[in-house]
């Protein structure tokens, strides 16, 4: 005659069965936990390769088609001070197809992709020495509209640069360094970011750089900054 379980076994096995419960679910919550950790880890590197990466990136280029302007001209492309820098280069460059008088407000150049409306721009003339800056109001086809009249005269194939200014600051209180691209608002590149700083060194046009992430992790950079040379 089979006999059923019992109280006291039927007691037993729920115990058992309760305690083997107990430990896959703890396994699984430190898997889970080990998991997340990983993952954060992970995407926390992959942010400060980002970061790293545009930094240089925006260094590499600080000064570029501007070397001929700032050998004539008062034109800086780099500065800094405490927790930000600011660095300035040219994205694309055009010369006049005809000759612009101190007043006009238009400018023949040929047709390019980068000239935009709002986009800042550098007119300069090696020959008469003179420069200045000025905005694009519009774009017609071969031409482009300023905001504001010339103040000099420009000849025939002076250079027209559109410039990119990127500009990058550290909020302490928030623990992000963010970055801000021509007349746009700043955008946050890094998170948890407890310290941040840039150095000069004018002699030997080079920048160093530091990011400490959380405390613990540090990156720094050296890079010359070639295109100020």
């Amino acid at each position: 005659m089979i006999k059923g379980f019992g109280i006291l076994e039927m007691l037993i096995a729920l115990s058992l069965g309760l305690g083997i419960l107990t430990v896959i679910i703890a396994h699984s919550t430190e898997s889970g936990k080990a998991a997340r950790k990983i993952t954060g880890n992970q995407e926390r590197l992959e942010a400060i390769f980002h970061t790293v990466d545009t930094i240089k990136s925006d260094l590499n280029k600080c000064g570029m088609r501007l070397q001929e302007a700032r050998q004539f001209f008062n034109i800086s492309c780099f500065s800094s001070s405490a927790g930000t820098f600011k660095c300035e280069y040219g994205l694309a460059d055009e010369l006049l197809l005809e000759s612009a008088l101190c007043g006009q407000q238009t400018l023949k150049v040929e047709q390019n992709d980068f000239f935009k409306k709002d986009k800042v721009i550098l007119i300069y003339n090696l020959g008469a020495g003179v420069w200045e800056l000025n905005e694009i109001r519009d774009c017609l086809s071969g031409a482009l509209v300023l905001k504001n009249a010339l103040k000099n005269d420009f000849g025939r194939n002076s250079p027209v640069v559109l410039l990119k200014k990127v500009e990058y600051k550290y909020y302490p209180t928030q623990r992000i360094l963010k970055r801000k691209a021509d007349k746009g608002n700043f955008q946050p590149l890094l998170e948890e970011v407890s310290d941040f700083y840039v150095t000069f060194f004018p002699d030997a046009n080079s920048v160093l750089y530091r990011i400490e992430v959380n405390k613990k992790e540090q990156v720094r950079g050296y890079i010359f900054l070639l295109n100020l040379v």
